[in-house]
């Protein structure tokens, strides 16, 4: 092919062409030909989706900038400049960092030139969602930005360019910087609440009741000497006894709901019995209970997730289920503890914002806190099923807790 010809637009008529065509016809039929080959007409068309494509771009809320091989810009839209501060630039690719202020997460260290995604593009490389921080030299604000990134190939597939896609994320990173400080400081707040109630149960065992048991034995100590002298006196100290000793027993009960020492003693899977033959006798539900876990042990934050998640289901069955039995599987599952309680009440539509209660989302916030997840599946009349996914390895400490 001629170099004229080489000047046209794949699938365009050269001149040439077309006057080769109406040589070769005969009469009106190479008129025709030449109408249907008109060159004019065919480098309008791609013009006008040229300028289509090119509207799309400067439209785009998005970034966008092109490069070919050697890193010159072949686009950089009006978002992408409005994001960044500024266009399309001269300077090498080495120099984009400093020249458009782009740094690591750390908001600190300059983003390495050669993992930039428009120069990683070139390599042939595709990426999604790079994250990285931008803040230009003249301002102590700046933005997040998630990058995505893809190289241009030609028909033959060879890599001619690299183009990127990015967007402002602040936002939505905002938010979640948001959500994590209120997670830590619900964390720090159950942390402390299950601290108060651990010294409130140290402050009951150690106080009230050992005051109580003593009054017990002085009693008893007295009933047996002077029993048989006067019986009414005795009638009226086996009362008052009994009133002390029901005392204890609801001091223990209480003890035992603010810490329970089971949860210490005997693990996990140990204070779950307790916790439901405290059900049993304490209720009348019929609890079954299924554990695969023997005698290991897990993280104490993940044990009082367990045994918490669990009271307070049990306690929901009771309240409201209206239901006469009730089944808590306990096993491992992958590195999670899966805890499911389900009971055959009358259940409640989870789209009804009045079943939102307080209980439940106090089991949904636990579950999270320890990086856990927490499935409620209930309709009415079939009952209720509560799954909780808990990790078997400890979050790791928030920074607060590991400075002080």
């Amino acid at each position: 092919m001629s170099d004229a010809a080489s000047n046209y637009p794949r699938g365009v008529a050269t001149p040439t062409q077309i006057s080769a065509a109406g040589q070769s016809s005969a009469g009106g039929r190479g008129a025709s030909s030449v109408a249907a080959l008109n060159p004019v007409s065919e480098v309008e068309a791609l013009r006008a989706k040229a300028e289509v494509l090119q509207t799309i771009v400067d439209s785009l809320a998005e970034g966008l900038a092109a490069v070919d091989r050697s890193g010159r810009f072949l686009q950089f839209n009006p978002s992408g400049a409005e994001i960044l501060g500024k266009g399309a630039t001269e300077g090498p690719y080495e120099a984009w960092p400093k020249t458009y202020g782009l740094y690591l997460p750390d908001r600190e260290t300059p983003f390495p030139h050669d993992q930039l995604p428009l120069v990683r593009a070139l390599d042939g490389e595709s990426l999604r969602d790079v994250e990285m921080y931008h803040r230009p030299a003249d301002s102590q604000q700046g933005r997040w930005l998630k990058v995505n990134g893809a190289p241009i190939r030609d028909a033959q597939g060879r890599i001619t360019g690299g183009v990127v896609l990015f967007r402002d994320e602040t936002a939505t990173k905002e938010a979640q910087e948001a959500l994590e400080n209120e997670r830590r400081y619900l964390r720090h707040l159950i942390q402390w609440q299950d601290r108060q109630r651990q010294l409130t149960a140290f402050d009951l065992h150690d106080g009230l009741v050992q005051l109580v048991t003593g009054a017990v034995l002085h009693l008893e100590a007295y009933r047996n000497k002077h029993a048989a002298a006067n019986p009414q006196a005795d009638a009226e100290l086996g009362g008052v006894l009994s009133l002390l000793r029901d005392a204890l027993d609801d001091a223990r009960r209480l003890i035992g709901g603010l810490q329970p020492p089971v949860l210490h003693e005997r693990g996990i899977a140990g204070a779950m019995e307790y916790l439901v033959e405290q059900h049993r006798k304490e209720s009348g539900l019929a609890v079954e209970f299924v554990c695969d876990l023997g005698a290991d042990r897990w993280p104490s934050e993940v044990e009082a997730t367990v045994f918490r998640i669990t009271q307070e289901a049990l306690q929901n069955v009771v309240r409201h289920a209206e239901s006469s039995r009730a089944l808590v599987t306990l096993r491992l599952r992958d590195d999670h503890l899966e805890l499911n309680i389900r009971d055959w009440g009358k259940g409640f539509s989870t789209q009804d914002r009045k079943s939102r209660r307080f209980g439940l989302r106090g089991i949904a916030e636990r579950s999270r806190l320890v990086g856990g997840s927490v499935e409620i599946e209930s309709s009415p009349g079939q009952g209720t099923s509560i799954t909780a996914l808990l990790p078997t390895r400890p979050m790791p400490p928030d920074t607060e807790e590991s400075a002080s």
